[in-house]
């Protein structure tokens, strides 16, 4: 009796691991939707050493790595609780594979790991119809920019330091895709009337009002970068002024296109936006 159980069983888990997958991913560009399975292709694992304080999905974030991720390298789950001194494997940065899923269409895997789509056809040379997914499909996720990683990996080489926090509150919105479109820089949420402070020394290169953002500021700083600060109620600061790192420049309000009061942080190296988190201290 019990032979004949543990066949079934088999025969039952045979089938249902060959039987066909649905095609149901494609080419729309859909809401973004959190990678829940993704595989390093490279054999280089990263050994970090936890800090007091740190959490999975902080170290997550700061690795640009999908948190489930980390959690299936470490044997963890949703509720284990991590301790300072503990090593935790990483999964190298040079070359990663999506696996795809329900749902997935090149938009949206691109939006995941802050590829262009175009960035995300030319790693797959091989996928014959990009708009037609399979869902277990491998799809090859290039690597990030040079200038991400080269900032990353040493931001005294691009960006010159690192930058204050212009004011303290909530993330109400990251860096990267959200629905269709690309959030280029931090949405803070703070009270209306929240002093702004200059995030670095700088010279004031605009202090007016622009689309979207409404009453806007922007500082320029050494070696190719700035910050703009957006949605704000009231500038204290005029074109071609210099400020000193710290300096209140203005308050937080809900000019241009906003459902809350909050400011919109942003830094610009070279003509390109870049994650505000890795510079902010």
């Amino acid at each position: 009796m019990e032979k004949r159980t543990t066949t079934l069983v088999l025969l039952v888990t045979i089938v249902l691991t060959s039987w066909p997958l649905p095609v149901s991913a494609g080419w729309s560009q859909d809401g973004f939707a959190p990678c829940m399975l993704s595989v390093s292709s490279d054999s280089l694992v990263r050994k970090y050493l936890v800090q007091s304080g740190d959490t999975v999905w902080d170290i997550a974030r700061a690795s640009n790595v999908d948190v489930d991720i980390i959690l299936a390298m470490n044997n963890l789950d949703r509720t284990s609780v991590i301790q300072e001194g503990q090593y935790l494997d990483i999964p190298g940065d040079r070359h990663r594979l999506h696996r795809v899923k329900a749902g997935d269409s090149m938009w949206k895997i691109a939006g995941m790991y802050q590829v262009s789509v175009n960035q995300l056809i030319a790693a797959n040379t091989k996928l014959k119809d990009p708009s037609k997914l399979r869902i277990g499909q491998m799809i090859n996720i290039p690597a990030r920019s040079s200038l991400t990683k080269a900032a990353t990996a040493n931001p005294s080489r691009s960006i010159t330091s690192v930058f204050a926090w212009p004011v303290f509150g909530k993330i109400s919105s990251g860096y990267g895709w959200r629905k269709r479109e690309f959030h280029h820089g931090l949405d803070i949420a703070c009270p209306v009337g929240t002093p702004i402070r200059a995030a670095q020394a700088g010279k004031v290169t605009f202090s007016g009002t622009r689309s979207v953002y409404g009453k806007t500021i922007v500082i320029e700083h050494a070696n190719g970068t700035e910050t703009l600060y957006a949605h704000i109620s009231k500038s204290m600061v005029k074109e071609g002024q210099q400020v000193k790192r710290g300096q209140v420049i203005a308050l937080v309000g809900l000019t241009g296109r906003t459902t809350g009061p909050h400011l919109h942080f942003q830094i610009n190296y070279k003509g390109n936006t870049v994650n505000p988190i890795e510079y902010l201290r």
